[in-house]
């Protein structure tokens, strides 16, 4: 597949070609496995959650995630709060069903490709409301972060191989939506694919 790319060739799309868009536009599931995950799996208390979704070509898409314009054609309503997402999140013990979207809206915010590897390693050297019980100084946790952006984007920081998202709010039922929600959406260009790291905890 080719990468997800700026193409000057074609105009802003119109809201018709949006709608369209979101009816065509097919994803999977990526299932992977990295060493920097699996710390914070099992160095962090709260809840964790890592996921991968590679998104099939479709130039309007493209358009504006090359752009860093995904807040333009409703992302977070039919991506993130799609049913393929959601499932991805482990079932909901008391109902045994699927999480759903909640009345807080995910408010997703673009951020510097550049602080990517810092803001994960903070997470993974402090952790949430009873900290992190990783045995790293905080130069050993910042060089694992780094060679996870490396196994991810090339560490290729700049906006043309990878967009960064945050969000400190609950936006499904599976977080606990009290003090810590954290979710960090990384948009790998050259292998079209969303990675979305989603943390919470309660005191």
């Amino acid at each position: 597949m080719k990468p997800i790319a700026v193409n000057w060739k074609i105009n802003l799309p119109n809201q018709k070609q949006i709608r369209e868009m979101w009816q065509q536009l097919k994803f999977e599931v990526v299932e992977d496995d990295f060493e920097f995950i699996n710390l914070l799996k099992t160095n962090l208390g709260g809840l964790f959650h890592f996921k991968g979704f590679r998104v099939y070509e479709n130039e309007i898409f493209d358009w504006f995630c090359s752009r860093g314009r995904l807040d333009e054609i409703d992302f977070d309503k039919n991506f993130l709060l799609s049913k393929r997402v959601l499932e991805t999140f482990p079932y909901d013990i008391k109902t045994e069903q699927p999480h759903r979207e909640i009345e807080k809206e995910p408010n997703f915010e673009l951020k510097s490709e550049f602080v990517i590897d810092g803001e994960l390693a903070a997470l993974l050297f402090y952790g949430g409301a009873y900290g992190s019980e990783i045995k790293k100084t905080p130069k050993e946790v910042k060089s694992l972060a780094q060679d996870f952006c490396k196994e991810l984007f090339g560490e290729k920081y700049t906006c043309d191989f990878v967009r960064y998202y945050t969000s400190n709010s609950a936006w499904n039922t599976w977080f606990i939506d009290f003090i810590i929600d954290y979710s960090y959406l990384i948009v790998c260009m050259e292998t079209r694919t969303i990675w979305i790291i989603a943390y919470t905890d309660s005191d």
